[in-house]
């Protein structure tokens, strides 16, 4: 990340520790990131480096069991935990009933995205924007997985080696990280053991109420060439949404932002502006 970042701290569920960072004006528009299974805050450098021009205030967060947060041996089954970190991250970030957050999910992050507003609702939260994201784990995300990310399963659930996160951060991207820049991704995705990750594959998740029931605008991103979840899950998030607009990114990845920045930027910030 090349701009300067505030670092802190956060407690959030169960008392669990979270490194989080922020980036821009503290009066800015407020936005805050939740990233995937196995990464880091670190994926949303790109956002990091133009929020103090574009006035937002950019806060990320290590999810619990990544990065530079705690990694407890059992506190990952519980989805009332992983909306108190969300609403912990939101409320130390300055979230209130008028100056009300754009929550980011990439991929994972949907689903702990969709467990706080299914917990804490959308007061705090005046827009959502997915990126290869699931409101779903478990038997009910079955159907979007694709074969190759399905194939992976016993090696995400118990390799500490660091091939399956190279692995899986390989399948993020439809063109190919740099060298520098994947070693750094990589860096950051080996702290995430292997038991985490396995408590995280197994929970059962279905948040589709709660994306129905959001009030505010909804921005749904997903790559035509995602080797994680097929486009018909975005499509889903796009249906179930009151106030959705899908954006399919043709040749894209599992991270939209990673291979289309420009066009990622340019939504994300009318978006911003439309709250």
């Amino acid at each position: 990340m090349t701009n300067p970042q505030t670092t802190f701290q956060v407690t959030g569920g169960g008392g669990c520790t979270l490194a989080a960072y922020a980036a821009g004006p503290e009066d800015g528009a407020l936005i805050v990131g939740l990233h995937g299974i196995g990464q880091s805050a670190l994926a949303w450098s790109q956002l990091v480096d133009v929020a103090p021009d574009k006035g937002w205030r950019l806060v990320t967060v290590d999810l619990r069991g990544h990065g530079d947060s705690d990694k407890p041996e059992d506190a990952y089954g519980d989805s009332g935990l992983w909306a108190d970190d969300v609403a912990a991250v939101l409320e130390a970030a300055g979230a209130t009933a008028s100056r009300r957050a754009t929550l980011l999910g990439w991929s994972y992050g949907g689903a702990v995205m969709t467990d706080y507003l299914t917990q804490y609702g959308d007061t705090l939260v005046g827009a959502i924007v997915t990126l290869g994201a699931t409101d779903k784990l478990g038997a009910p995300v079955g159907q979007y997985v694709q074969p190759g990310f399905a194939a992976l399963t016993k090696a995400i659930m118990t390799d500490d080696t660091g091939v399956v996160a190279g692995q899986l951060l390989d399948m993020c991207a439809a063109t190919p990280l740099s060298p520098e820049r994947r070693e750094s991704l990589l860096a950051e995705a080996v702290k995430c053991p292997a038991h985490v990750r396995n408590s995280m594959m197994r929970r059962t998740v279905d948040n589709d109420a709660a994306v129905a029931a959001f009030g505010g605008s909804a921005l749904i991103t997903h790559g035509s060439d995602d080797q994680m979840f097929s486009l018909a899950l975005g499509e889903h998030w796009a249906r179930t949404a009151r106030n959705a607009r899908l954006s399919v990114y043709d040749g894209a990845g599992h991270m939209p932002l990673w291979d289309d920045p420009s066009r990622f930027i340019a939504e994300l910030t009318d978006i911003v502006a439309g709250q």
